[in-house]
């Protein structure tokens, strides 16, 4: 009897992980499903598709975060980095792959800032590593993401002491240069994870580090209208969409299928209805669902 348990449990869990989708949630605007990299573990952060899978950062079972790539076929492969990488997504294009690390060249007050690296993958291992010429160590630059065509990048930035959206353009010397900055966050927000679309659209994920301050009304026994004490919290992280009209970039909207009560960190579109989610809105984790828009 315990054989034929053992044997059932078995098949059952095999057949999840041949699953491309099983659905968790869903209302009105979307629908959730686990993916083959959220269903048994956690701390998984944003993805970049590459391949026939997707490459993403994990500290699962681990107090720092590591490089994984995986598809539906394989187990989890971890990436050879060395010791460049720090934080967030890769950005990749064919096998050229950029990346968030530390700056070896140290800012006027003594502190390492954070540059975009970029090396080529190969069987998982990245060579050729090297920091773009466009980063100045007086500023940090970080969460690179490219276009389909490889010809645009973006990433954020805090040069003039203000974050930033940085548009940076390949040039005939298939090098990067500095283009426009498309938004100016507001002084007490942070951004992480744009994400190009198309050439008239950017994802990014963005909180406010300020304490909000609000003042709840309630009626006593008496009937009377009366306010609470100040209810003082901060933000969490939101999906929002950046659109470009007649050449100029509009005010970002908050994008309220994709966001939740918990922080969204990120989206990863496939086409115009499908992709992949990173949100801790389950079990106060960051994972990686997919996700299909009703609208």
């Amino acid at each position: 009897m315990k054989n034929s348990i053992f044997i059932i449990l078995f098949l059952f869990i095999n057949y999840l992980n041949c699953q491309e989708k099983l659905l968790i949630s869903e209302n009105n605007d979307i629908k959730l499903f686990e993916t083959h990299i959220s269903l048994h573990s956690e701390g998984n952060i944003f993805p970049a598709m590459y391949k026939e899978g997707l490459i993403y950062a994990s500290n699962h079972n681990l107090e720092t975060y590591r490089l994984l790539y995986k598809s539906h076929q394989s187990k989890s492969i971890k990436l050879k980095t060395g010791n460049k990488y720090s934080l967030g997504a890769l950005a990749i294009f064919n096998d050229e792959v950029y990346f968030t690390g530390i700056s070896k060249k140290i800012n006027s007050y003594g502190d390492f800032n954070f540059a975009i690296y970029k090396g080529v993958l190969n069987e998982f291992k990245l060579k050729s590593v090297q920091a773009l010429k466009f980063c100045n160590k007086e500023y940090s630059y970080t969460y690179p993401t490219i276009s389909k065509d490889g010809s645009t990048m973006v990433v954020v930035s805090n040069e003039q002491n203000s974050l930033h959206l940085l548009e940076l353009k390949r040039n005939e010397n298939n090098e990067w240069e500095k283009s426009d900055v498309l938004f100016i966050c507001q002084p007490t927000h942070e951004i992480i994870n744009p994400v190009i679309f198309n050439e008239n659209t950017i994802y990014f994920s963005s909180k406010s580090n300020e304490e909000k301050t609000y003042r709840v009304q309630y009626t006593n026994k008496k009937g009377e209208t009366l306010l609470s004490n100040v209810i003082r919290e901060s933000g969490v992280f939101n999906i929002y969409k950046l659109i470009k009209e007649n050449g100029i970039w509009k005010i970002p909207k908050l994008m309220d299928a994709l966001n939740s009560d918990f922080d969204d960190l990120g989206v990863l579109f496939i086409d115009d209805k499908k992709g992949y989610l990173t949100t801790s809105r389950y079990n106060d984790s960051e994972n990686i669902f997919y996700f299909e828009l009703k609208q």
